[in-house]
């Protein structure tokens, strides 16, 4: 019998990708965000599934301190996004994180080339 709710109000993830052209200021936020490898293994662990940063900190085997830190560069560059709340095993109310596409694709070359891949996607 659970006292807590577990995953409440968790959304299914987005079915919307995001299509960054190389040369955009967009990219250049996604790619400066990413910088960093610790960064980068928290946005894969959150899209093979919804996690809480405590889920994370335990994947990863850093504090929690560090995890919040890359959460939060992750939702500044819109990569990640807040879905909902569960409770810890402690009863402490946290954040469930999710990514904010269904995936992210970086193009690389003419504006015909960007605008071929966005309508395949579509």
């Amino acid at each position: 019998m659970a006292l807590l709710p577990q995953r409440e109000g968790s959304r299914d993830l987005s079915t919307e990708s995001r299509i960054l052209e190389l040369n955009s200021a967009e990219a250049d936020v996604a790619l400066e965000t990413l910088t960093s490898e610790t960064t980068r293994t928290v946005l894969s662990i959150i899209y093979e599934q919804p996690s809480l940063p405590s889920e994370i900190r335990d994947e990863i085997d850093t504090s929690l301190q560090n995890v919040h830190y890359h959460l939060q560069k992750l939702e500044k560059g819109e990569l990640i996004e807040p879905v909902g709340t569960s409770y810890s095993k402690k009863g402490r109310e946290m954040t469930v994180y999710a990514p904010a596409y269904d995936e992210i694709v970086l193009v690389a070359g003419r504006d015909s080339t960007y605008h071929q891949v966005k309508e395949f996607i579509r």
